[in-house]
């Protein structure tokens, strides 16, 4: 029986994965990250880990003879105060400083590998939830939002190499917000004071950046991010298939759409 980690961030995917992971035969040993996780992992084995405890946490994985790892859920990262990192954790950070998320969980991956310890993605358990491709709910674009989604691929892709963000709202051809750090739901609600009533259909476009490890950081949208987008008078959403993971299933994030008038395609990128 496969020894596997779940280290655990906010949200329901953690324990949805460690559902499904011990339905496929796995031992699962779930690290709900403190002041982060939230969801209830009664039902498994579970020992809280604190995020700048690197030491301590590559030690109980090593004594639950852990051989693979899987991290799921959406982790704030404090600042380094609160942080207050252990000595393995100070030593990583030296590679990490000024780097984004990408390398940081890169960082994170290969400290673990030395161990033995394989990371894999959330999605190889829960591959219903990959976002389809076509129309999910709604109509099929216009010719001004296929505009719009092409601005917003193409801008996305030259960013990809920078580690920045996943998503981008564009309006009428015209970009309107670019997600930064503050995470796509945040950016989604700076863009509602930007966007013009009259300019056309704002559009949301999310995607896995280029070259970005799957592994370790999946794309996510779910009916919470839906909901925000509604708020903000983003009605049209284009998310790239089988690169992002759905947060919710499929039923709940159609009908979310429906409720509140949201189209919802998955697009596929050229060369993937």
């Amino acid at each position: 029986m496969t020894q596997l980690a779940i280290i655990a961030g906010k949200g329901q995917l953690p324990v949805e994965v460690a559902a499904a992971a011990s339905a496929d035969g796995h031992n699962v040993l779930v690290l709900p990250i403190e002041g982060q996780a939230d969801a209830d992992f009664t039902c498994y084995h579970s020992i809280p880990i604190r995020l700048g405890a690197v030491s301590e946490t590559r030690s109980t994985l090593a004594k639950n003879n852990i051989c693979q790892l899987v991290m799921v859920g959406k982790v704030d990262w404090p600042s380094m105060t609160a942080l207050r990192p252990d000595f393995d954790g100070i030593k990583l950070l030296g590679k990490m400083i000024t780097k984004g998320d990408d390398s940081v969980l890169r960082t994170l991956a290969s400290y673990f590998a030395e161990l033995g310890i394989e990371t894999i993605a959330p999605d190889r358990f829960l591959p219903h939830r990959r976002m389809p491709f076509g129309v999910v709910t709604g109509k099929a674009a216009s010719a001004e939002e296929n505009e719009s989604v092409s601005l917003a691929v193409s801008v996305l892709e030259a960013l990809g190499g920078y580690d920045v963000g996943q998503s981008i709202v564009v309006q009428n051809s015209r970009v309107i917000a670019i997600e930064g750090a503050e995470g796509t739901d945040s950016m989604i609600l700076r863009s509602a004071e930007l966007c013009d009533p009259d300019g056309g259909v704002p559009c949301l476009v999310k995607m896995s950046k280029n070259a970005q490890d799957l592994r370790l950081d999946m794309p996510v949208i779910g009916c919470n991010t839906v909901l925000v987008a509604a708020r903000s008078g983003i009605s049209f959403l284009a998310v790239e298939e089988g690169s992002v993971l759905m947060a919710d299933n499929l039923v709940s994030i159609q009908k979310t759409c429906t409720d509140y008038h949201i189209t919802l395609v998955g697009i596929r990128r050229k060369g993937r």
